[in-house]
């Protein structure tokens, strides 16, 4: 049976939920831990009412939700425009809420000290939505997960750091958590919650894509720069009075290869050294990341997976071949003028992300 499709618009500041989108075709990119975007053409002199100079405004003032047989897989605002004049058709482009949190900032000094870290990012994002004129969006609410995780954290006000970047910065520690902003119906309205999950290496779902079966693996990348032998982690500080460290795994086939991060909240040797060996570890082969179509009105299909779980992929031919369990790190749909799906997946071995708990 074929997805359903709405593609509605709302006010930001307002709320105002104007109703549907005319879309001849769009398409929309949900990546882990990330904005994702969408793509959405309508046509240059909409003959609805609703559909104006006055509602579809971008910089962030619109809001866009994709429905797919009544559920929000899509949501986020629209930043750009594209006007084609002899074609008659305009081309909006959006991208998810983490976008806008990007372009907001921390205006305090805060210690967080052994507080969970989802408590410290949702008090990031609060801090944006409490801030000045024009902060508080409506739609946008937080949830109350805990991870157990306590770490110790100070932004000062002197940095205005962005606010979509310490999350960013926050999940991605050694036994960090994955996020997302998730939407959905509550009576007649669209509400988003910013969501933390954890462990963050995904659920395991007993589900196998396979080439030639249920999908098509048409491509895939072999990532041999993500190699790296010797890695140092930089702490806070400067001169002689910085903190780091290094870790190192010379290999029988590699050649040394270095790379150095910056982190300079981190004011923790053992944390600073955690770090370093963890990207020791995960640079110990090429990465490959496999681009997986799946097949239309098979199984698995959209609705028996989320982002970031995990699923035994086979495939692959000759010199890169493809087994193994890699976890969803990018969903992208594209809808046609006729409305039929085209769906792509991007994986990347679970192993990359640390752990092997399947649980959750």
């Amino acid at each position: 049976m074929s997805a359903t499709y709405r593609v509605l618009f709302r006010d930001v500041l307002s709320g105002v939920i104007h109703g549907e989108l005319p879309a001849e075709k769009f398409g929309y990119t949900n990546t882990l831990n990330a904005p994702g975007s969408a793509a959405i053409t309508i046509g240059l002199n909409p003959t609805v009412a609703r559909v104006n100079t006055q509602t579809v405004v971008t910089g962030g003032a619109t809001a866009v939700y994709i429905e797919r047989s009544g559920r929000i897989v899509w949501s986020g605002l629209v930043w750009d425009a594209s006007a084609d004049f002899a074609a008659g058709t305009l081309d909006i482009q959006c991208e998810g809420w983490l976008s806008y949190f990007r372009e907001r900032h921390y205006h305090a000094t805060t210690r967080f000290a052994q507080a969970d870290q989802a408590d410290i990012a949702r008090a990031l994002l609060q801090h944006a939505g409490n801030y000045g004129n024009g902060s508080r969006l409506g739609m946008i609410e937080y949830g109350t997960e805990k991870t157990g995780v306590r770490r110790d954290r100070t932004y000062k006000e002197s940095e205005h750091k962005s606010i979509g970047e310490a999350v960013e910065q926050l999940g991605a520690v050694i036994n960090g958590f994955d996020h997302s902003f998730d939407t959905a119906w509550r009576d007649a309205d669209l509400v988003t919650t910013f969501r933390v999950h954890y462990p963050a290496v995904g659920r395991f779902r007993a589900l196998t894509l396979e080439q030639g079966r249920n999908c098509d693996i048409p491509a895939a990348t072999v990532g041999g720069k993500s190699v790296v032998t010797h890695a140092f982690a930089l702490g806070s500080g400067d001169g002689a009075d910085q903190v780091w460290a290094s870790a190192g795994s010379p290999s029988p086939i590699f050649p040394r290869l270095e790379a150095v991060e910056s982190f300079s909240d981190i004011k923790e040797y053992d944390t600073l050294k955690a770090k370093a060996e963890a990207r020791v570890r995960l640079g110990a082969a090429p990465v490959v990341l496999p681009s997986i179509s799946l097949y239309p009105d098979t199984s698995p299909g959209l609705d028996d997976f989320d982002l970031g779980d995990a699923l035994t992929v086979t495939g692959g031919s000759g010199l890169v071949p493809i087994s193994g369990m890699w976890r969803i790190t990018e969903l992208s749909v594209s809808v046609n003028e006729s409305g039929a799906e085209e769906i792509t997946l991007t994986a990347a071995p679970r192993e990359v992300f640390g752990g092997d708990d399947t649980s959750g």
